[in-house]
């Protein structure tokens, strides 16, 4: 037996109720049977350790071993939520966290095993007694008995020096513990200088732990410390091992002859590149062409990551380990060297190019009528902008669709102005994306009769100076050239996952699953009030039930409050080896196949695809299971990588609008109430995307009461309500450094008592019944992943 196989025998072992406790003996005579041969005993130890770093199993009664459900342990990731509060996250919708009272030396982010305290339980009433039942039920608490891995090996912060010694101020709040610094593991470094220090012991019983610094990074406000703080703080590496890099340049991207005959030669058609201006990595290309009797047939050119990136490779495992590209508002950490990244795998204009491709036929109606994939080889015709696609459209729609010289090819954008090539593209480039456009209009309207949620929330842009320190915030502009590469995308996702599934062959999918009922109700208490019906019943709630909301909501003052509750009742898309479909896109069928340069699970599924090209039949039953348990975990962990490559965006992007803003000190705004909680007012500032505080303790005007079910804050004397949605004029009045808060206060007609508009107050509510909490607070926007 394999590792998993022996994995999968210890847990059957351990669940019969006869032997739910079996000491390693005893398991491996159930194991093992005869086969009690010393390296098969090691395999079975390592096997039982494992799981026993996974939580799945325990050790109980001395070093019996039982499976974790039967014991009183649970085991999952600790979250340290400030003020001395530290919660097991259960990781399951609906199940609550369970506190921890005792948290030993685990850190923030830890796997950790606790043993469970049940709660009290609360006496039972006569059957004829009235009394009602306790309004809070006893909760049970836990206690963390051992740290099952560590999330953390190092940790960022900044210099302070004292009299008790040398300490590190981590930069993530989250890390309760004291970081003291020994003599002569300082580097010399100078008092308020971020560094990343190694955690040389974890914390004990003071929550006192030792570091020794390994690196300097620079001081706050030096230009890129921010971003390199933010990589360093989520574990994003910034270098290559010297393998990686020695494989990278060494490979070649000579199409030999032998090679050329397996792949479709597409270089003489239109194909182009449409991308951002700033991009340096084109990896998907376009094109399209109307059929004689209707419909069309379009192009979806994706570079072949795969024919450089080999099973087993020292690049693959890098890759794998990275899982994604993270992009920072002043650079991007590439999932693959800059030798593939931004040259051989980049579909530079004039160049020959090694891609997958998706060639799909559409009807008139954007059904996909036809599906076809080749290993290809094209050549672009012109590395195209958003900008400039968008504008040479929209201009042709103002015209009727005349003919007019297409776009020219974009320059990097500085802050201030655009410059662009004197050189106009081809005529047949103009004739192809008015033909795109077309079919992906027809794709978009297809979207839309099956009930597609499409979220195109309003952003921001954060445009940066030559030192990296912003400029600028200004909104982020979507046009038509954004949504016909969408469309073109999504279709081609589609495809794939429903080629793949239909074969079958075992890879990865991209799953979203649609929301829970808590969710759901959360947000119907708040839409409610605003005029928005969301039926009651999950199963009556539908991608196009949202969709008709946004629509509602459409150019109405809450339009982006209402597009925020939508956003945060929907679950996490996540990567799964199952094939569940996609929620909000109504898809049964859905991959990421697009982006191979920066996502490692669309490589997965190029290499499904690619091995399919070659044999044309699936894998054998005994190879699709055991690929599917791998992919299982190559889900997850891609999943996490994901997770953390929003969060570092997310906060270098919001770390960067607090320093702009903290100059502003003084200056007015307009905002929108985007949160309601007991201590004020979260707030988003108009336009730029920007979220603040106002405290209660600012409302002078009245005592405010907080009533969570509204989600309101009532003036107790004269009536007047703050509430989600509502449009405020605010000023900034302080800028905290240390927390990266901004405060803010209500200014003229949002201050003080406003006419006419008093609270009704109802009943209190009686005993027994629960209450509902507030959304979360606001969170920054990322990059659009389906």
């Amino acid at each position: 037996m394999n590792s998993n196989q022996l994995r999968d025998a210890i847990l059957e072992a351990l669940k019969p109720r006869s032997s739910r406790v079996l000491s390693f003996s005893e398991l491996a005579n159930r194991v093992l049977r005869a086969d009690l041969d010393p390296s098969r005993e090691d395999a079975l130890r390592a096997a039982a350790a494992e799981l026993e770093r996974r939580g799945e199993i325990v050790r109980v009664k001395g070093e019996k071993l039982s499976r974790i459900e039967f014991t009183d342990y649970q085991a999952g990731t600790l979250a340290i939520r400030g003020e001395g509060r530290a919660f097991l996250l259960s990781g399951v919708p609906g199940v609550p966290d369970v506190p921890v009272t005792a948290v030993g030396s685990a850190l923030d982010g830890d796997v950790v095993l606790v043993r469970v305290e049940a709660s009290r339980a609360a006496p039972k009433a006569a059957p004829k007694d009235k009394r009602p039942a306790p309004r809070f039920a006893p909760r049970a608490s836990g206690v963390v008995v051992k740290v099952l891995q560590r999330r953390r090996e190092t940790v960022v912060g900044k210099i302070a020096r004292g009299p008790e010694g040398t300490f590190i101020v981590p930069f993530d709040r989250r890390i309760d513990a004291r970081l003291a610094v020994p003599d002569g593991k300082d580097m010399s470094a100078p008092t308020g200088i971020f560094v990343e220090a190694r955690i040389t012991a974890y914390p004990d019983d003071r929550r006192l732990a030792l570091a020794e610094v390994l690196d300097l990074i620079g001081f706050e406000g030096d230009p890129g410390v921010d971003v390199e703080v933010v990589a360093r703080k989520w574990g994003i590496p910034r270098k290559y091992p010297e393998a990686v890099i020695a494989e990278a340049e060494a490979a070649n991207g000579t199409v030999g002859t032998d090679e050329r005959m397996l792949r479709a030669d597409f270089t003489g058609r239109t194909i182009v590149t449409i991308d951002g201006e700033t991009a340096r990595d084109f990896d998907d290309a376009i094109e399209a062409e109307e059929l004689p009797g209707g419909g069309f047939r379009v192009g979806i050119h994706i570079a072949d990551v795969s024919h450089y990136v080999s099973i087993g490779s020292a690049l693959d495992a890098e890759a794998f380990e990275r899982g994604t590209s993270v992009y920072f508002p002043d650079r991007a950490i590439a999932m693959l060297p800059e030798r593939l990244s931004n040259d051989l795998c980049s579909l530079r204009p004039n160049e020959e190019r090694r891609t997958l491709s998706a060639m799909l036929t559409l009807d008139n109606q954007g059904e996909t009528v036809k599906s076809e994939f080749f290993r290809s080889l094209i050549k672009s015709r012109a590395r195209l902008t958003y900008t400039d696609v968008g504008d040479f459209l929209e201009s042709e729609e103002g015209k009727g669709g005349a003919a007019r010289s297409a776009p020219a090819e974009a320059q990097p954008l500085s802050p201030s102005k655009k410059s662009f090539s004197p050189s106009p593209i081809s005529l047949g480039v103009g004739l192809m994306l008015r033909v795109a456009r077309r079919a992906a209009q027809a794709l978009r309207a297809r979207r839309v009769r099956r009930g597609s949620l499409d979220f195109d929330l309003p952003d921001s842009d954060v445009l940066l100076g030559e030192t990296g320190d912003v400029v600028a915030i200004v909104r982020a502009v979507r046009n038509e050239a954004h949504r016909l590469i969408e469309e073109f995308m999504l279709a081609a996702n589609e495809a794939v996952a429903k080629h793949l599934e239909f074969i079958p062959t075992p890879t990865l999918y991209r799953v979203h699953d649609r929301p829970d009922e808590s969710r759901l109700a959360d947000i119907r208490v708040v839409l409610g009030p605003l005029g928005y019906d969301l039926p009651e019943g999950e199963e009556e709630v539908s991608p196009a039930t949202f969709q008709a909301i946004l629509d509602q909501a459409q150019g109405k003052p809450e339009e982006r409050l209402v597009s925020d509750l939508v956003l945060r009742a929907q679950k996490k898309a996540i990567y799964s080896e199952e094939c569940r479909g996609h929620y909000a896109l109504a898809a049964k069928h859905y991959c990421h196949f697009t982006s191979p340069i920066r996502r490692y699970p669309d490589l997965l599924v190029h290499r499904a695809l690619v091995e399919w090209l070659a044999i044309r039949r699936p894998p054998a039953p005994d190879d699709a299971e055991g690929r599917t348990r791998w992919f299982h975990e190559a889900a997850a962990h891609c999943s996490s990588r994901e997770r953390r490559a929003e969060s570092a965006e997310r906060e270098a992007i919001a770390w960067k609008k607090f320093v702009f803003l903290s100059s502003r000190v003084g200056e007015e705004f307009w905002a929108y109430v985007s949160a309601v909680v007991g201590f004020g007012l979260f707030v988003t500032l108009e336009d730029i995307y920007v979220d603040g505080l106002v405290p209660i303790s600012s409302l002078g005007d009245d005592f405010y009461r907080y009533e969570d079910v509204e989600h309101r804050l009532v003036g107790s004397s004269t009536g007047r309500v703050y509430r989600l949605g509502d449009r405020l004029r605010v000023k900034l009045v302080k800028a905290d450094a240390e927390k990266r808060g901004l405060d803010f206060v209500p200014v003229g007609e949002s201050a003080g008592a406003r006419r006419g508009v008093r609270a009704h107050v109802p009943p209190k509510p009686q005993k027994g019944r629960g209450r509902r909490p507030s959304p979360a607070p606001p969170r920054g926007k990322t990059r659009r992943r389906r």
